[in-house]
Formats: C-alpha cells, structure tokens, sequence
C-alpha cells in the first residue's frame, strides 16, 4: 500500500472585500487558495466565469479577469463568459479596466472576488445603472456542490460556488425595495449546513453587501480519485455495504456522505482486467471530507510482447503497454538483469501508442548492442504523466534470451528434422529437449506452435531437463507468440503402460520435473489436458526441485481414480503465474482431488501468484476437493501467495460426507503472511474456505490488505469462512458465511471464524456478514467467530459482525460471538448485530469459562429469537469473575423474560458502566431478574430491595437510549449521534486505549471516553 494520503479537515474564515469593510490579507487568501488547490489534486473542475453586465447604455466596457489575464469588451447587457478555465482553489478577481464612454457611465463590480469552489462562477454583476442596486455579500466555508440560494421577494436563485469571497445576485433592485436571502438547497458532498446573517431588510439608496453566509460540514463525503483506468470497472464497497463502480480517472464520491466520527472501511471488491488498483488509505474516522486515491496504473501484461515470462530475442525490442500515458524519463531508473546488455550500453526507452496517447513504452538495447543470454529480469520503476504518480504495484518483467533454440510444429510429420529452424521443425516436444545432449548455458528454448502433442510419446512423459525451457502458442510461421490463447495442447491421447502402477509419489503425469532440474526452467502457454484414467493422475509433477516457473498456463489434473492433481510438487517449490488450474476427477470413494497439492519434508517458499485454482470433481461419498493443499511434515511460507483465486469446485450436497476446501494447510512449521487473496467456497456436505489442520504461526491479512473469503456455498453438515486448529493472527478479512441446511435431523452449523483447539488467537479488523443455518429436526448454529480454549494472550477486537438467521430445534442458536472454555481473554470494541433464531439469539454467548474474562467497550445487538425469553445481549452459562464494562447492550425485544445479561453462573468482578437499551430485565443472575438502576447506577431487584452489587464494581450504569443512528434494522448503524447522552459519550471509566475506530484514541480529545465500540468526540445531548 502506499503512504495514506493526506485526509484534510475543512475550514474557512469570513472573507470580506467590499470597499467599506476591512480587507483580507493576501496571506490569508493565499492560504484558503492552498488549501483548495491541494483539494483540487482531486477535483479539478476546469470551472468558467460568467458575468452578468446590467444597466449598460454606452460602449466600450472593457472587463479585466486576473489582472488581464484575460479582457472582455461589452456593448450591451447581458451574460459574458470568460474563455480562461479555473481549477477548485484557484483565486479570481474581476475588475473594469475601461469604462463605458458614449455616453459616459461609472459602472461597478459586486460579487468579483473569490477562491473557486466545485462548479462554474455565475455569481458576479456588473452594474452600469446609478439608480439601481445590486444584493449580496461574502460567504466562507463552502465545500460541497449544489449550494443554491433564492430572493424570496421575486423567487430569482442563485447557484453558488465561490468556496471564500463574495457573491451576488444578478439582478439589480430600486431602493427602497425588500428583499429576503434564505437557503433554497443545502450543499451535499460533503453536507453543510449554511447559516445566513443579515439576509432581510430594505435595499438604501446603495448595494447590499451585508449579507454573510457562513458553511459548516455535518456529514462528509467519502471522494476516490481515480488514476489509470484505461478500460473495464473499479468496484469499491464501503463497510462492506455501499459499493461504487468506476469506470474512468478523475474524482468519484460514494453515495452517502459520513457523520463525523462514523468510521469508514473502503476495500476494492474488484479490479478492472489487466490492472492492479491499491488504494491510498482505506480506512478510518471521520474527520472531514475523505480524500482516497484508487491507483490503477499498471502494465497492461495481456497487450506487452513478448508476453511477461516469455522468451525475448537478443535483439528483439520490448513493448510495454500501460493502462495511462507513460513518462519514458521516469523509467531511466529501471533495474534489473535485463539492462546487464552485451556491450554494456545504457538501454534505450522510448514512448509510442496502442491504445491512448504515449501509453507504449519500447525499450530496447542501444544499436550496436543486444541483449544477454539468460533469464533475465527487469523492475520497472515508471511514473504515469498524470500527476508523476507511480504504477500501483511492483513490478517485475522476467524474459529468457535464449542461446539456442529448437523448433516444435504440429505440422511437422516426425521428428527427423534437426529442429534448428521453423522449416526443419521437430514434431514432439520431448525430442527437441532430447536434441540439446544439455544446455551448458542455462538458458536453452523450445518454440512450439499450435496443435497438439503428446506428452507419453517418449518415456511416457515429457520429462524437463536443467536450462531447457518450453514456450508454446506460436503461430505456425513462429511469427507471433499468443501465451493468452494457450493453443498448444498437451494432451494424453493414450494413458501410458506405467501408469497402471501410479502411486502418490510417482504420478501418471504430463510434464515432470526431478532434482536434476538445478537452473531455471520456464514451460509457458501451454494447454495441458493429462489422460484417462489411471489411480493418481497429475497434469504436472514437481519432485525435489525449485527451479520451474509454470507461467500462463491451463493445467487440468485429468482424471484418477485414487487422486488427482493438477500440479504436484513434492519437496519443492512452485513458481506459479497467472496460470488457470483444476484438480481435473477424481471417481473413487474417498478420492481427493486437488488443484495445487504440495508436500515436502523441509521448509519450502512457494510463489503464486495471479492464478485461479479450482479443487477438482469427485463425486465419491467421503471425497475432499481441494483448491489448495499443503501436506507436509515440515511447513510453507506463505508470504508470496498473493492475488490468487481459491475455487472450491461444486459438489452434491445431500448424501454425501464429502468436503470441499479451497484453502488447506497441515505442517507446524508453516508461516508468512496470507494476504490479497479470493476464496470462493464451493458446495459439498462440508464447505470450508480456509483451514490450518496443525498450529502454525500463519497470518491471514493484515489491517489494510486482507482476504475476501467468499462463503455463498451450500452444505449440510458445516459450512466455514475460516477453520483453525488453534489460535493465529487473523486480521482485516472480508467473509462472507454461507448456508448450511441439513433435511436429514442432523446438526448443521455455519460459521465465520471457528478455533477449535485453543492457542493464541488474536482476531481483528474483520468483517463477518451474513449466513443461514438451519436443521429438519435438530440444532442448527450460525456463528460469526467460535474461539475453545484460546488463552490469556488472546484478543477478540475491532471486529464488525451482522448475521442472519439459525432455524432448527433443541439448542439452535445465533451469535455473534461463541467463547467456550475461554481463558481470561480480552473482547472489546466489537460492533455485533446479530441475526434472527428460531429458539436462541445471544449477542455474545460464554459457556465454560472459569478464567475472568474481560468484556470492553462492544455494541452488541441480542439478535432475535421466535421464543419470548430466549434473546439475550450477553449470556454466560458458567463461570465467574468476568468484567463486563462500557459495553452498549441493545435489546432486540424487550418482552418476556428477554434479558440484557444472562448469568447462569457465579458472581462476577464487575459489570460497570454499561448502557442497557430496551431491556426491561437488566441482569439475571442467581435466579433473580435485575429490574431496576438503583443510586449510584447498580442493577437492583424490583424497588433495589436487593443491589447486584457495590458502587465501585456495579455502578455508572446507564438505563438510557443511547440515540445511535440507527440501533436496529436490517442493517444497523451504531455510530453515536448529537441526540446521544453525554452521560454516554464522555464517561469517566477509562480502561482502553483503543476504539473500534483505531490505536490509542481513547480518551478523546474531550479528554472522556465513549461507552461502546465507537469513540465519539462530537456534541451530544447534556
């Protein structure tokens, strides 16, 4: 990600310049032009000048813009428009710099001063008439657009977008003449709220400059300035709710403007093809308006030739296509292998066009000049014209200069010919790498055109030999490579004898690779389609090596009866791009078929990156589909897995015991960090997006670049976004749960996040939505995060939770958050709306835990439950001594024996400082309902005959609504309001230093802090 761009508060002083009143300082001027000029980086305009000339007999009128920058003449009445165009921030002044003669008039300027805001000026008039008066004034502090006003007395209005300065009316008024200013539209974008003064009275025998508006922001807008989008869409989504689709650079503001405090999670949802996008900032509070740059220019590698991972020849010129004009000076500083040339001479870069102007970028080696055999990379360092803004992503270019080559033709009619030319062409892949006798130099090349070739023709396999690499797709003149269109096919036509005896290290295979494999090796457009059938099937196998790069390829396992795969990598290391993979069919009972299986003994440092993997079909009863799958006694980095799609393929649902995963991992000793991924979960009985069946030290996301874990699958048994064996850092992911319906009385469960073996488990910034759970005749679970065990060091925090609806029988239940058997863990700053239970809606449910947990600072919705008795905000079935303080507890109904905390179990250590909304019932606790706040705010029986507590431990509650912008409801929002109690938004109980918000803003700048998740520093409600 790139620096956070700057988020600028809005604030403008009153700018007064008519004659009779004090002038502003040019400093000041200067420093309102500054800010809006910074402003104007993301909203330019270009705006016009429009002025209305009124009153005017003779001729001659010479009007001046800017000091002369640009003069008008006028003879008549009328609208003159200046041809200059303005950007937001820029100042105007327009002045008379001839008089009228014939006859002679004296003329004057009102309105003719200004910064520009966000639109045209048609606020200025000139005024020729002596007997006649013009209406207006100053205004400071506009920020939004569509700010309108009218004259009540003739109905006349007036957009304005003078940001500071002055303005008027275009008609001019006798004295003597009412006149009445009022707001006729409000600004939006962001919403203001503009107060006017002095804007009634009687016009004297002068023009009105008096009337002063003056703009203050009440909600701000959420503004993406868009660079490098040359074709297809942007999707952005905010909280993961509102989205905003762009198509085309330049300023794009999502629908609804933001209270301040609100807090705000902008995540692409999806990029355009053939761009990488990152975003500036994405997420934050609201302060002012918010000001992210999307950045989308990139290298357009479907349109760059030769194709990135290709072969490049010694003197063949790169040509590089980008998604926004190029600037070849800025690319000087590009490094890498590639600029090592023959002679040594500086590598040319020029500019030339495909697609728009100047977005070609021809590097090439200097006349006498070549390029050095080998693999060879180059890291391109560019910056676009537009605003000197560099490409969103690193970006390496890696080319094979070949030393010496063979050719492969599907026309050929055998392989007699020396394959040293097209015309003596060889006809089967394995008999060209055969003719090198070895490739001394490492970097030997095989060209192959469009047809098809069996892989089994020699030793029943192609087998890869050290520096000899593969580049398919040629046209048939090997003129053009087309990698994209894969039109080389390896397919086996006629299973190989050997594969009778396949076993799970030694594959019925297309293309392998052993130890011996000790150079890079490159196999690149290739379709590579393996047979039918034999027990373990694999399109690629890999066994002990880390030097093949697997680039724009389309790889299908075929079909096995034990196992199938699509690459197959035992004790290695893949290197896997932009290549599409499927774990072909699988026919067995319990067979496995799986896109990218590795396996390995020590620690290995896969690379994958822009590839979509799919598990494969298998229709057996105890069958797993896998996408992914790491099956080794040591472990993986997962650093450089990156901007993959993870596809469970779908499979029957009923009847089966079946699995589908699109993510695995066994091994203790994996680590990394996972991010930037899709994971799309397919159905099966059991449907899982990630699972790590070992501890591991494993991240999944960080706070700004996390995983979008897609659970719309269906399954009867178990349906989860992510399924730990024990704790890790989970951070920043968007999941999606999916649906469970289980028609046989079995349990069915769905969840968000679920530890099952306790551990460390630190799970924050997520957002965990939706779901459904439900059984014919049992219990049905829908859960956004179910943590066993997990210990002390743990934190649950900063997480948005809103789910759906659990209907089953018996124990079936909703909630937001499951703690069983916990240690004594931190949960705090969670926003949970939970969903809807056909018996038990728990906002936050504890069963098991002897340790003192601490509960700080949640808003928490019980959810809804179809039994009267059964919603509770917070339910603990056992334990004692927790903490549960400045939490906001949200009775979905209050009726019955609902109830804000259920407490089966002992006394706790406090329950301080909480705000108890809707809930008749406060507490239960030792088979006494808690009715009532008695002095000091202690939950007491009915008349505080009986106190839960003392003072110090169980006061400071609240029985008050806390007036959240919208406390229930489809989609709540539970951001604090000015109508929200101060008594709530600046308590005195300071036990965090973080808010859902982010680090360390508690207390606030009100030196208090807020009850609940959000930290909330605006006015509220003495």
């Amino acid at each position: 990600m790139l620096a956070k761009f700057l988020r600028i508060a809005t604030f403008f002083l009153i700018l007064l310049v008519e004659a009779c009143i004090p002038k502003i300082s040019k400093s000041f001027m200067q420093s309102v032009s500054d800010f809006l000029q910074l402003r104007s980086l993301i909203s330019t305009g270009p705006f016009q000048i429009t002025v209305r000339v009124s009153g005017l007999v003779g001729s001659g009128l010479v009007l001046s813009l800017n000091s002369g920058r640009e003069t008008i003449t006028a003879n008549a009445d009328g609208n003159y428009q200046f041809s200059t165009t303005f950007t937001t921030g820029q100042d105007f002044a327009l002045t008379i710099q001839t008089q009228p003669v014939l006859p002679s008039q004296t003329c004057s300027v009102s309105g003719g001063t200004g910064v520009v805001g966000y639109g045209n000026i048609a606020t200025i008039i000139v005024n020729c008439d002596p007997l006649r008066y013009t209406l207006g004034g100053t205004i400071s502090g506009l920020d939004g657009i569509g700010f309108t006003l009218t004259n009540s007395y003739d109905g006349s209005t007036l957009p304005v977008a003078v940001a500071s300065g002055t303005f008027a009316f275009t008609q001019t008024y006798e004295a003597g003449t009412p006149y009445n200013v009022t707001v006729a539209t409000q600004p939006n974008h962001p919403v203001q709220d503009c107060l006017i003064s002095n804007g009634s009275n009687t016009f004297p025998a002068n023009n009105v400059t008096t009337i002063s508006i003056n703009c203050t922001s009440t909600a701000f807008p959420i503004e993406i300035t868009a660079i490098g989008i040359s074709s297809g869409s942007l999707t952005l989504s905010n909280n993961g709710s509102e989205t905003i689709v762009i198509s085309s650079d330049g300023l794009h503001r999502f629908p609804t403007n933001l209270a301040p405090s609100s807090t705000y999670n902008v995540q692409i949802v999806s990029a355009p093809a053939n761009h990488q996008c990152v975003l500036s900032s994405n997420s934050g509070t609201i302060a002012g308006t918010v000001s992210i740059q999307a950045n989308c220019f990139s290298l357009n590698f479907d349109l760059t030739t030769p194709r990135n991972g290709g072969i490049l020849l010694p003197n063949e010129s790169l040509r590089l296509v980008f998604t926004a004009e190029i600037n070849a000076g800025s690319c000087l500083g590009s490094a890498g292998s590639l600029t090592a040339t023959t002679l040594g001479l500086p590598v040319q870069f020029s500019v030339a066009t495909t697609n728009i102007a100047n977005d070609t970028l021809v590097v090439t080696p200097a006349a006498t000049d070549s390029w050095q055999a080998g693999h060879r990379n180059l890291n391109l360092i560019c910056l676009t014209n537009l605003g000197a803004v560099p490409l969103a992503a690193s970006t390496s270019l890696f080319y094979l200069i070949p030393s010496d080559i063979r050719y492969v033709a599907d026309s050929a009619p055998d392989d007699s010919g020396d394959g040293m030319t097209p015309a003596n062409a060889k006809r089967n892949i394995q008999a060209a790498i055969d003719s090198f006798g070895g490739c001394g130099s490492n970097a030997c090349a095989v060209l192959v055109t469009q047809g098809s070739y069996d892989p089994a023709f020699a030793g029943g396999r192609i087998q890869l030999e050290s520096g000899i690499s593969l580049f398919g797709s040629y046209d048939p003149g090997f003129t053009i490579r087309r990698p994209d269109l894969k039109t080389s096919t390896i397919l086996m036509d006629m299973v190989p004898a050997y594969c009778a005896g396949s076993t799970d290290t030694n594959p019925c295979v297309s293309i392998a690779a052993d130890a011996t494999v000790t150079a890079p090796v490159v196999v690149s457009g290739f379709t590579i389609l393996s047979g039918d059938s034999a027990p373990y099937m694999a399109g690629v196998f890999l066994d002990g090596t880390n030097n093949v790069r697997l680039i724009d390829n389309s790889i299908n396992a075929g079909k096995g009866t034990e196992r199938s795969y699509g690459v197959l990598a035992i004790n290695s290391s893949p290197y896997l791009v932009l290549n599409q993979i499927s774990g072909g069919i699988c026919v067995s009972g319990s067979c496995n078929a799986i896109g990218v299986s590795l396996t390995s003994t020590a620690m290995i440092n896969p690379v994958l990156i822009g590839n979509v993997i799919t598990g494969g079909d298998t229709s057996g009863t105890s069958a797993f589909s896998k996408a992914f799958d790491y099956a080794g006694t040591s472990g993986m980095n997962v650093t450089n897995i990156r901007q993959n799609e993870f596809r469970g393929f779908d499979l029957p649902v009923t009847g089966m015991l079946n699995w589908n995963i699109a993510f695995d991992v066994t091994g203790t000793a994996s680590t990394g960090v996972l991010t930037g991924n899709l994971f799309t979960q397919g159905n099966a009985n059991r449907s899982i997006g990630i699972r790590f069946q070992a501890a591991n030290t494993i991240q999944i996301g960080t706070a700004t670049a996390g995983n979008v874990i897609n659970g719309s699958s269906n399954s009867a048994t178990e349906n989860s976004g992510i399924r730990l064996f024990s704790g890790t850092v989970v951070r920043g992911n968007a999941i999606r749960i999916g649906t469970t319906a289980n028609t046989s009385a079995m349990q069915a469960y769905s969840y968000g996040i679920i530890v099952s073996n306790g551990g460390t488990a630190t799970i924050e910034y997520n957002s965990i939505t939706g779901g459904n759970a439900s059984s014919s005749g049992v219990t049905a679970g829908l859960i956004g995060i179910h943590a066993s065990a997990i210990n002390a060091s743990s934190s649950i925090s900063r997480n948005y939770i809103r789910m759906g609806t659990a209907t089953g029988f018996a124990s079936t239940t909703v909630t937001g958050i499951h703690l069983q058997s916990p240690f004594d863990l931190l949960v705090s700053n969670n926003l949970i709306q939970n969903g809807t239970s056909s018996v038990y809606a728990r906002g936050i449910y504890v069963n098991g835990a002897f340790n003192p947990l601490r509960i700080y600072h949640n808003t928490v919705n019980s959810g809804i439950s179809s039994v009267l008795g059964n919603e509770s905000v917070i339910y603990i079935d056992s334990g004692n001594s927790h903490r549960i303080e400045n939490n906001i507890l949200l009775l979905n109904t209050n009726a019955g024996n609902n109830v804000c905390i259920r407490n089966l179990g002992g006394a706790h250590t406090s329950i301080r400082s909480n705000v108890f909304h809707n809930c008749n019932n406060k507490v239960f606790q030792t088979a006494l309902y808690f009715l009532d706040l008695c002095p000091g705010g202690v939950p007491g029986t009915l008349g505080c005959l009986t106190p839960l507590g003392l003072a110090p431990n169980f006061g400071e509650n609240l029985n008050l609504n806390p007036n959240l912008v919208s406390a229930f409801g489809v989609v709540a929002s539970y951001i604090p309001t000015a109508a929200t109690s101060c008594q709530i938004t600046r308590a005195t109980n300071n036990i965090l230093a973080d808010s859902f918000n982010g680090v360390g803003n508690r207390p606030g700048g009100d030196g208090a802090v807020s009850i609940g998740a959000i930290e909330y520093d605006l006015p509220c409600t003495p």
